[in-house]
């Protein structure tokens, strides 16, 4: 996973985790037991809302 670290988000449970995400590949990953790879996004915005909206039940 070479995509640069865009910021944190907080799951449900109040941890905080890291966001990456690709802007040429439009890959989103949160550092969840390893970076996980959790959909596409088109911009910085969306991947940061995606990452949280994957981590609010975890």
């Amino acid at each position: 996973m070479g995509a640069p670290t865009i910021g944190t988000v907080r799951s449900g449970s109040g941890k905080t985790f890291k966001v990456a995400w690709d802007q040429y590949s439009h890959d989103v990953y949160v550092d969840w037991a390893g970076w996980t790879n959790v959909g596409k996004a088109y911009t910085a915005g969306e991947a940061m809302r995606k990452a949280e909206a994957w981590l609010y039940n975890k």
